[in-house]
């Protein structure tokens, strides 16, 4: 690969942006585009683009653009010489991760872990032997590049394993990236079921405890789908059933699989909240029960507030143990009137939970 050094004049209208881009850097904000477009209209593009000999720009998207509002017919560029597709790939994210600072999409971020790890022969493992010495990089170096830690990076390049409409509602902010790497381990029938309850009943939020029931849920319902079908089998085979009516009772039972959660219907009609959660938005549990059988929805709901109450144990359980070493010595009015309010507020929660408790 090389990247010329004398400055060449290309007309504007002849470049053209790399397919990928938009899928590897997100466009400047809009106090750095204005500042860009002020310097270009003071000083013109003292910066040249890069391009390829068939003019594909690999840095310089937003310049070019901005030449293009302006009427400017020609742009100075660099010409890239002899380079592959992942070498074109790796310098479309690292010239322009320069140029823009932190990314905060975070599958941008996940796409451009993944370009250089293919660039450096990163695996799981540690680097290959024998690799050039451009190639000796680790994961600790691609997650400095995008300003993550190590975990966090993995976690986004798990993301990537999600469908494409999932990948969008990360990049909104609709799924944040734990919930993403829980959703990245389901089947992609079961992700593309999830996606249509999730934006069929416009839950603004998913959050990772909710997918975690899910998931566990799903576990178990195909656990026991599984189990009907090996049960099924065992009575055919006890009863000497003709091979044609064992392979047509597998097949049908192998449907039922895979239809998905989405073609059953809840057996009880009625309400899903009860008269305490009317006012909550809708969340992915709101949004996937509904679609389970009866028994699952309860069993999905049931999971979820477990997990809450694991939660809100460990939360009481730490405020004992940083407030209670100071009460002995409350002197000041303020400090013991918040103190107060605190625990009006726990003893509401609490009254709460018990005025619901004895009703059921």
């Amino acid at each position: 690969m090389l990247i010329r050094e004398e400055v060449e004049y290309r007309r504007v209208d002849e470049l053209r942006e790399h397919p990928l881009n938009r899928m590897l850097n997100s466009p400047l904000g809009s106090i750095e585009a204005a500042l860009l477009e002020n310097s270009i209209d003071e000083m013109g593009i003292q910066e040249p683009l890069w391009v390829t000999g068939e003019n594909v720009i690999i840095s310089g998207h937003e310049r070019w653009k901005i030449a293009a509002r302006k009427g400017m017919e020609n742009v100075p560029v660099r010409v890239i010489e002899s380079a592959t597709e992942e070498e074109l790939l790796y310098l479309l994210v690292m010239a322009n991760d320069a140029r823009r600072g932190d990314e905060k999409d975070p599958m941008r971020k996940a796409r451009k872990i993944k370009v250089l790890y293919d660039y450096w022969g990163i695996t799981v493992g540690r680097p290959k032997s024998g690799q050039d010495d451009h190639n000796r990089k680790t994961r600790r170096d691609v997650a400095n590049i995008v300003g993550e830690g190590e975990r966090t990076a993995r976690r986004l390049l798990r993301l990537l394993d999600l469908i494409p409409e999932l990948q969008e509602l990360v990049s909104r902010g609709v799924i944040g990236v734990v919930a993403g790497n829980e959703l990245a381990a389901l089947s992609e029938k079961e992700q593309r079921h999830l996606y249509e309850a999730i934006t069929r009943s416009h839950v603004k939020e998913v959050r990772s405890q909710e997918i975690q029931a899910i998931r566990s849920e799903l576990e178990y319902i195909r656990e026991r789908r599984s189990q009907q079908v090996e049960q099924r089998e065992e009575q055919l085979d006890w009863l000497d059933v003709e091979e044609d009516v064992v392979e047509g009772t597998e097949k049908r039972e192998e449907d039922v699989s895979d239809e998905g959660q989405g073609e059953e219907l809840l057996e009880e009609n009625g309400e899903w909240h009860t008269e305490l959660e009317k006012d909550i938005p809708k969340t992915a549990i709101d949004a996937v029960a509904p679609t389970l059988e009866a028994s699952s929805a309860r069993n999905l709901r049931r999971r979820l507030l477990i997990k809450k109450l694991d939660k809100a144990e460990k939360l009481i359980n730490r405020l004992e143990q940083d407030l209670l070493p100071f009460f002995d010595n409350l002197t000041d009015a303020v400090v013991r009137e918040r103190v107060h309010d605190v625990a009006r507020k726990l003893i509401r929660v609490s009254e709460r939970l018990d005025g619901v408790v004895s009703r059921r």
